[in-house]
């Protein structure tokens, strides 16, 4: 039973890393291109990048993490 949960919580971590990494990656190119089009100075966009990405990644990664692990423990059978 142990191995189980050990199992399905590290594919809901490896999950919503994923995810996270990716909403993070792809925020960071869209204020990049939002910033720049709209004349903002490096350092600001450089800013402004890092604080929407980890927001964005931090925020995706704890939704999938806790959606994806009690939908993974549904899905668990019951012994």
């Amino acid at each position: 039973m142990d191995d189980e949960k050990y199992t399905i919580d590290q594919r809901a971590y490896q999950m919503s890393r994923t995810s996270g990494l990716l909403a993070g990656a792809i925020t960071a190119f869209i204020a990049f291109c939002a910033f720049q089009i709209f004349g903002f100075t490096i350092a600001e966009t450089a800013t402004w990048m890092f604080a929407l990405a980890l927001m964005a990644a931090s925020g995706t990664f704890a939704a999938v993490y806790f959606v994806g692990r009690s939908s993974l423990r549904r899905q668990m059978p019951v012994t």
